[in-house]
């Protein structure tokens, strides 16, 4: 049987709008719907502002280990990290691997797309696939912020794309609410779209996250497309990059190589 490591207890934290504590008198718990209601007067409200979910693992020195972090989409505040998710009306996941390969550095990013279709009581449907694998070389500073950036471009020629959008990245957790306010650029001098907002995920973060299961994917999936001898050989669809930024790239066309499913019924 195995052994649970009962030192790294896990903790969900609520991060309130702290207006809450002056406009409410306290908070009631939904276990059915798995959400969050204010209290004031013995009557049930939204809570105030926007809130955000944390789930986090103890670590043995220094600070808890960051698991999951997100903010719903609509009014309602979630306590299950899933249903925060499936508030958006896309989800994509993207990951970025960066290699070292005969004096170069490679970067490999990976972007998956989840969109909710149909709605039951117990089950969601989704639609499925990979939405991009890009390759850059040489990349100045950030590759993953700069494989966020390349992806939300090419997503302005997409009408298909309509609605809210969860970003799940597994980096910058500390710059998380400057990026989703719009205060700080993600890259260079280029900010968020105003229907995209970063969730927060780590591939450690266990299989009750459908955000952990979806960032893993995309890093394994990059992992399978860094393959050396493949990458110097064939030249194929590898152009010049952006002086300063990166110095090749190229989109592979993945209707031409056998990719790793994601297959996990378990997540909805």
């Amino acid at each position: 049987m195995k052994k649970f490591d009962l030192r790294k207890k896990r903790t969900l934290v609520l991060e309130l709008d702290p207006r809450n504590y002056y406009e409410l008198d306290g908070v009631l718990f939904n276990l059915n719907t798995q959400t969050i209601h204010g209290v004031r007067n013995g009557n049930i409200h939204p809570l105030v502002g926007k809130t955000k979910l944390l789930y986090q693992r103890e670590r043995e020195k220094g600070i808890p280990k960051a698991l999951h972090r997100s903010t719903s989409s609509t009014n309602d505040t979630f306590i299950d990290s899933n249903h925060q998710l499936f508030s958006y009306d896309h989800l994509i996941a993207i990951d970025t691997n960066t290699h070292r390969l005969n004096g170069s550095d490679v970067s490999i990013t990976v972007a998956f797309h989840l969109k909710p279709e149909s709605r039951g009581s117990n089950n969601i449907s989704c639609s499925a696939a990979i939405l991009a694998v890009l390759e850059m070389w040489n990349v100045k500073e950030k590759p993953e912020n700069l494989g966020w950036w390349q992806l939300l471009k090419s997503l302005e020629y997409r009408p298909d794309f309509f609605g809210t959008i969860g970003l799940v990245v597994d980096s910058d957790l500390g710059n998380h609410d400057l990026f989703n306010s719009r205060q700080k650029p993600i890259y260079d001098n280029c900010y968020l779209p105003e229907n995209v907002t970063l969730i927060y995920a780590s591939d450690k973060g266990g299989p009750e996250h459908l955000s952990t299961r979806l960032i893993k994917y995309c890093h394994d999936l990059a992992s399978d497309f860094y393959i050396p001898h493949k990458l110097i050989m064939h030249a194929k669809g590898i152009f010049p990059g952006i002086p300063g930024s990166f110095s090749h790239f190229r989109q592979w066309q993945i209707e031409n190589e056998e990719v790793r499913q994601f297959v996990d019924s378990h997540c909805f």
